[in-house]
């Protein structure tokens, strides 16, 4: 898998597993701590270069998985 296409499922996982949990991208901002503006960015598939690793820890906590997960 390339690094573009890590990226792509990354942001397609983000999206699906928020939709599943059904929380808005408001609710995920605050439960996670990563800002808005990157989850509406993961949101329309695209990873924002602000994005920290710290980011998608936060997020595979929310989401109850691990971080390798998210990009598989």
């Amino acid at each position: 898998m390339t690094f573009l296409e890590m990226k792509a499922t990354f942001c397609r996982n983000i999206l699906e597993l928020r939709l599943q949990k059904n929380l808005s991208l408001e609710a995920l901002a605050q439960r996670s701590g990563v800002s808005l503006y990157i989850l509406q960015a993961l949101d329309k598939g695209i990873m924002p270069e602000e994005m920290m690793a710290d980011d998608a820890i936060r997020l595979a906590k929310v989401f109850g998985c691990k971080i390798d997960e998210l990009f598989e």
